[in-house]
């Protein structure tokens, strides 16, 4: 049995955030479109560009969750 790579955990972890997303949920991702929660997953899971833009973009949402930044962003718009 092999270990997963980072890059395969970092997929799962984008795949499970968006699993637990509303089914009626719709994205606008830039100059890619928009997206249903179904084809997010399906462009997670085949790796393509749109895949990949949409990893980077949980990733540096995470990062500024954890970081603190959101909320002080959020907090200098009240």
């Amino acid at each position: 049995m092999s270990e997963k790579t980072e890059k395969e955990e970092l997929k799962e972890l984008v795949l499970a955030r968006i699993e637990v997303m509303p089914p009626n949920l719709k994205l606008s991702i830039g100059n890619y479109g928009t997206f249903t929660k179904q084809e997010l997953i399906e462009h997670v899971k085949n790796g393509d560009e749109k895949g990949k833009k949409i990893i980077e973009m949980q990733l540096n949402f995470i990062k500024a969750l954890t970081s603190g930044k959101l909320i002080e962003t959020l907090n200098k718009n009240e």
